[in-house]
C-alpha cells in the first residue's frame, strides 16, 4: 500500500468528514478509497460496454395489468443466460417489486433491464451496474 498526500478545501473537507461519520468509515482513508473505487466502477460501466458486470434491476408494476406477468416471465426465459435470480415482493394487493440479478457485459444487462423496465404496466425501474474486476 502507498501513502498519499492531498490538498482539500477546508468546507469540501468538513462534508466529507460528516459523510464518512455518517456512513461509519473507520477513518478518512477508508472513505477515499470507497469513493475512487466508486469512482473508477462508473467510468469503467460507463466507457465500456463489454465489461463483464453483475446488475441489480429494481421494478415495480401492477400485478393486475393485463398479460405483464407473463410477458416478464417470457423476457426472463427468452434470455435465460443474463438472468441469474428473481426475488418477488407483494407489496399491496395491487403492487409487486421484483429484484432481478443479472450478469453479462455491461450491454447486455443495460438492455435486458430496459426490456424489463419499458414494459407496459411497470411504474418505477432502476439499475445498478457493478463492474466485475478482469
Amino acid at each position: 500500500m502507498e501513502r498519499v498526500t492531498i490538498t482539500l478545501e477546508d468546507e469540501l473537507l468538513e462534508k466529507f468528514d460528516k459523510l464518512i461519520e455518517a456512513k461509519g468509515y473507520k477513518n478518512r482513508s477508508e472513505g477515499i478509497r470507497d469513493a475512487l473505487r466508486s469512482l473508477l466502477a462508473e467510468e469503467e460501466v460507463s466507457s465500456n460496454d463489454e465489461a463483464k458486470c453483475v446488475g441489480c434491476v429494481v421494478y415495480m408494476y401492477n400485478h393486475k395489468e393485463r398479460t405483464l406477468s407473463s410477458r416478464l416471465v417470457e423476457e426472463h426465459h427468452h434470455h435465460h443466460d443474463i438472468p441469474a435470480a428473481t426475488l418477488h415482493l407483494h407489496v399491496d394487493a395491487e403492487n409487486c417489486l421484483e429484484t432481478t440479478v443479472l450478469n453479462g457485459t455491461v450491454k447486455q444487462v443495460r438492455s435486458m433491464a430496459n426490456r424489463i423496465t419499458s414494459q407496459t404496466g411497470v411504474k418505477h425501474g432502476w439499475l445498478h451496474i457493478v463492474p466485475l474486476d478482469d
